[in-house]
């Protein structure tokens, strides 16, 4: 049987990710992240300094906060780690072509044939450890021949990096507590109470008495639950000393689209960069529509002969995979490439990939290249280009539930998520067409202050109200720390309203209550406001 050869690493910073504030550089408490859930806020991680001072994961912050008033607590970014967890994923490929996350911040790789292309294993996990020290990352290594092993010693061992020899004995990871074994923690405790603290003292027992001592701890269990009890230790015992193979999930490495040129002879002028463009963008186009993708950036590059390269970029404001749409944008960039003593290696990658989406064609000519570049995606494309990334800029989702803040200003490359937005604004909230950049006050008469209005004067003209709907009401934002000083810190009532001439508009209620001077009392003050037209 060939044996794979397996390590295991596990990483973690040890700093806030959404303040970007290292611990060692404050004088203040250790730092924790916390997770706010049904069981109440609880610490999801922590640094050394933390566990130093007696804190553990999914400890009740009231309780961390009693023996360390002086703690620094942040949110934690769960969908941002993982994210983050993914990226280092496909950053480990450099390593191996065989990298399968574990857990929330581990990776398993098959090394088999990659350690003699960085000098051994020695010198691979002085490499891995110095590349994630600089990251600010620190990680624990373990080698071995099985998956169960190298996760075994990365968890529980005592040093940092091991490496264990080929084909090892079996009970070299004797020590081990029983916890190694990856078992629940209803497993764990019963082998404990029966005695069974290591990986040794369950390894030496045979399968039927091992079965027995569970029978007579757990009197109450069925057989069926006692023999899945037992099954369960076997089968992570033979998982560790490699008599079953353990399957991965192996992460897939994302498609690159590139397009290759040799130069049978050194390119030296601006006119062989524009010869391999038009050879190179059919060929890489071809590859997008074969594939359903389309990209938003291309990168081409030029290898030199004396070792160093040059590479100018085009970036669209829409996906596009045709050759026609993508070759004007590098019109003015040619010159940009430093040939040198001459390119041999010419390259052209599609960046920012994205599936094509099926839209109706333009009814125009094809030949009519007028016409095809004069569209707005086109026209922003050109300037873009042209000139600074930020010059050309289009409206993108905010997230906020203030009409005003919905949305926000941003580059014209930038991809904007509108479907992720919908879940967030209610499917029933009609929106104005126009929506005006501040609110403009309003003199409105309703019967009772609760009330829809029923007539308001509005830029010096009284206009009766013959159909409304509403309240929407849109509370403050609360959780952010300046929302007290801001207007937004007035709950607002929306109502569509139409009046005697058949035009609507957006009026909105703002509610504040604010203290007395003497602070006994609640003063509620009401204003009203035009915030848009339909």
């Amino acid at each position: 049987m060939k044996v794979q050869r397996q390590t295991a690493n596990r990483q973690k910073p040890w700093w806030d990710e959404n303040t970007n504030t290292k611990k060692e550089e404050t004088n203040k408490g250790p730092l924790v992240l916390v997770t706010h859930g049904a069981k109440g806020t609880r610490i999801s991680a922590l640094g050394p300094d933390g566990l130093a001072e007696g804190l553990w994961t999914d400890m009740k912050l009231n309780d961390a906060r009693a023996m360390l008033p002086d703690l620094q607590v942040r949110n934690h970014d769960v969908v941002a780690d993982r994210l983050l967890h993914n990226r280092l994923g496909l950053w480990m490929l450099r390593y191996s072509p065989s990298v399968a996350l574990q857990g929330e911040d581990g990776f398993v790789l098959n090394i088999t044939g990659c350690a003699h292309l960085f000098g051994g294993e020695v010198a691979m996990a002085h490499d891995i450890q110095s590349r994630f020290s600089a990251m600010g990352f620190t990680c624990r290594l373990a080698f071995a021949d099985t998956v169960g092993a190298a996760l075994a010693l990365v968890s529980y061992g005592a040093d940092d990096v091991h490496i264990l020899p080929r084909q090892h004995n079996p009970n070299s990871l004797d020590n081990l507590p029983v916890e190694a074994l990856r078992l629940n923690d209803e497993t764990v405790t019963l082998l404990k109470r029966l005695g069974l603290k290591l990986i040794g003292d369950v390894r030496c027992l045979p399968r039927s008495a091992l079965e027995r001592r569970f029978r007579a701890s757990k009197k109450s269990e069925t057989k069926t639950k006692i023999t899945g009890l037992t099954q369960a230790v076997q089968w992570r015992l033979d998982q560790l000393t490699g008599s079953i193979t353990e399957p991965l999930d192996y992460i897939t490495e994302p498609q690159a689209f590139r397009a290759t040129k040799q130069c049978p002879a050194l390119a030296l002028e601006t006119g062989a960069v524009e010869i391999a463009l038009d050879e190179l963008l059919p060929s890489l186009c071809e590859q997008l529509r074969t594939a359903g993708m389309s990209a938003r950036r291309f990168r081409l590059t030029g290898y030199r002969a004396d070792g160093g390269m040059s590479s100018v970029s085009a970036r669209l404001s829409a996906p596009a995979n045709k050759p026609e749409n993508i070759k004007r944008l590098f019109k003015d960039k040619y010159e940009r490439i430093d040939c040198g003593f001459g390119i041999d290696l010419f390259v052209l990658e599609g960046l920012l990939v994205s599936p094509v989406s099926e839209v109706q064609p333009d009814m125009e000519a094809p030949d009519n290249a007028a016409l095809a570049t004069s569209s707005l995606a086109g026209f922003a494309d050109v300037v873009t280009n042209q000139s600074a990334q930020d010059s050309v800029v289009r409206l993108v989702p905010n997230e906020s539930y203030v009409p005003e803040r919905a949305q926000r200003q941003a580059p014209v490359n930038i991809i904007a998520d509108w479907d992720a937005w919908k879940s967030v604004q209610p499917n029933w909230a009609l929106r104005p067409l126009r929506l005006f950049i501040r609110p403009e006050p309003a003199q409105v008469t309703a019967e009772l202050p609760d009330s829809p209005p029923m007539q308001f004067v509005w830029r010096k003209r009284l206009r009766k109200v013959v159909r409304s709907r509403g309240p929407e009401r849109i509370l403050p934002e609360w959780w952010k720390d300046n929302f007290k000083t801001k207007r937004s810190a007035a709950f607002r009532d929306y109502y569509d309203v139409e009046d005697a001439d058949g035009l609507r508009y957006w009026l909105f209620r703002s509610i504040k209550d604010e203290p007395t001077e003497d602070g006994d009392e609640m003063v509620r003050t009401i204003n009203w406001f035009v915030h848009g037209l339909f």
